[in-house]
């Protein structure tokens, strides 16, 4: 069982891999710098959770094309 992201995380994630699908990588520690230049965001810990999703989403992704 994994666990259970609240909706505004998981539709920022998406949002930014469509906006910004070329810049994000699956290195997690580059998506959380990306996610803390774009978004006005008011912890440490969203920007965490929101990069982490974002990789998580990029990897799927990966794993479909292969």
């Amino acid at each position: 069982m994994g666990r259970i992201r609240q909706k505004y995380i998981k539709r920022t994630a998406l949002e930014l891999v469509d906006r910004y699908g070329d810049a994000l990588t699956l290195d997690f520690k580059k998506n959380r710098e990306f996610v803390e230049r774009v978004l006005d965001l008011q912890g440490k810990m969203l920007a965490n959770r929101i990069a982490g999703y974002v990789t998580r989403i990029l990897k799927q992704r990966q794993r479909v094309r292969e």
